[in-house]
């Protein structure tokens, strides 16, 4: 391992109250409970009305490289993953950030994004929708001079854009989830940002602008308003 000083300071960092939301089971599911109601989270929401060919392509994958290799490798990139996200949080929250020598290629590929950031309004912080879901975007920061909610994720390989439809449509609730909630302190999220960090190489980064955030908006209430039909002992409102 070794120690990084974060690059933010003082005034830079964490200007928001971070909530923290409960988790508990509703009808032998997990759901989030914050400011009075219970809702599911965005993750899960996505997770359970995942389109059909998405799943057959995952199932196909798996098949191709074998179900033991498959689980191994989503193994190693869950594990990279947690890890480098709690160390991402202490580096925006200015504390001193310890790298594991595994997660180091990971660790290296992000670093360019992090020194573009230049203040940290929201680390981990609960969101949450009158819309009926929870969310808990990594960061709300401003990022090459515009105020963005980000998203940091990993990789094997490179991405392209039409594969992380799933991302986006997560940052695109996070981000008016954020709004909902943070209303008062009048901060205008001008975009998101989808980071995957890739092991020893640079990190991809996919910029959501206004337009591109609302179009995704459109297409997750539409995943959302599936879920609580297939879901039909909830109700998104019944918990208030």
């Amino acid at each position: 391992m070794y120690r990084i000083p974060s690059l933010l300071k003082g005034d830079n960092r964490l200007k928001l109250e971070r909530y923290r939301a409960k988790t508990v089971t509703v009808n032998r599911r997990r759901v989030y409970e914050i400011n009075g109601c219970r809702y599911p989270g965005v993750t899960t929401i996505l997770s359970a009305t995942k389109p059909a060919e998405a799943r057959k392509a995952l199932q196909q994958w798996r098949q191709r490289v074998g179900v033991e290799t498959a689980q191994k490798i989503s193994n190693k990139a869950s594990s990279a993953g947690t890890r480098l996200h709690k160390q991402i949080a202490r580096f925006l929250e200015g504390q001193l950030v310890d790298i594991p020598a595994d997660v180091t290629g990971y660790w290296d590929s992000i670093v360019p994004v992090l020194e573009d950031v230049s203040e940290a309004w929201l680390v981990e912080g609960a969101v949450w929708h009158d819309d009926g879901y929870v969310g808990f975007p990594d960061a709300v920061m401003t990022y090459q001079g515009r105020i963005c909610l980000c998203d940091w994720k990993t990789a094997i390989k490179p991405k392209k854009l039409e594969w992380i439809g799933d991302y986006c449509l997560q940052v695109a609730a996070y981000a008016k989830a954020f709004e909902q909630v943070y209303t008062e302190a009048g901060i205008e999220v001008e975009g998101a940002l989808i980071a995957i960090a890739l092991d020893s190489t640079p990190a991809q980064t996919f910029w959501l602008d206004r337009d591109a955030v609302e179009h995704h908006w459109d297409h997750f209430q539409q995943r959302l308003d599936e879920y609580y039909r297939i879901r039909p002992r909830y109700n998104r409102h019944q918990f208030r």
